[in-house]
């Protein structure tokens, strides 16, 4: 194996540097996608063997791009959400009567779930072991409730504040992905049974557009 001496070159010392940062953020990336694949596959979680395997590195080379196996999970789990990233968005937020934005809500929410279903269930397994992955969590609630605040602000204007927070917790808790996991492995029901269930009960909780116009000026 031949083995490079960065001495014996006449390359600045910065642009060795820059040369081994490089190399370490695409090893980093290459173990984090090896990890999301895998996870997608079905290993719930995957080995650390199998990651590097994936990945086509050492096991050795694989705890010298992560300093833990949290600063792996974090990495892994911030490359998801850049992957993904249109998934967790509604499209044309705020937008249409409300029947359009509650099939444009629920249809947002259950293909996120239908899509990463096998890597938000062991976020959630994670949670349990790793405060950043915790603390992840919470931020992505927090911001879904900011898109029900914005998605359905017609009805929510219309009732108290201390009701739009109870209806933003409600919606949030009824679309979250413990509840689209309980109700189709629990419960048994199909997608598209969860996806009518969710629009019939998001109707029914939220003031209709008549209560919303009466209170338009």
């Amino acid at each position: 194996m031949q083995v490079h001496d960065d001495t014996a070159t006449d390359v600045p010392d910065d642009t060795v540097t820059d040369g081994r940062r490089a190399r370490r953020e695409r090893g980093r990336s290459a173990v984090c996608e090896a990890m999301i694949d895998l996870v997608f596959e079905g290993h719930q979680p995957p080995t650390t063997e199998q990651i590097a395997e994936r990945a086509g590195v050492s096991v050795a080379s694989l705890f010298r791009y992560f300093d833990t196996l949290d600063d792996l999970r974090r990495f892994t789990t911030d490359l998801y959400f850049d992957r993904f990233s249109n998934l967790f968005e509604i499209a044309d937020i705020g937008t249409g009567s409300l029947a359009e934005r509650i099939e444009r809500f629920v249809d947002a929410r259950a293909t996120l779930y239908e899509t990463t279903e096998p890597m938000c269930r062991l976020v959630r397994i994670r949670a349990h072991e790793s405060q950043a992955v915790s603390n992840m969590i919470d931020l992505v609630i927090a911001s879904r409730a900011d898109q029900i605040r914005d998605h359905f602000s017609p009805e929510l204007s219309v009732v108290t504040t201390a009701g739009a927070d109870d209806l933003t917790a409600i919606i949030s808790a009824l679309t979250s992905f413990e509840s689209w996991d309980q109700m189709c492995h629990q419960h048994r029901r199909t997608h598209r049974q969860v996806r009518r269930a969710w629009a019939t009960a998001l109707a029914r909780v939220l003031p209709p557009e008549s209560a919303t116009s009466r209170a338009t000026p």
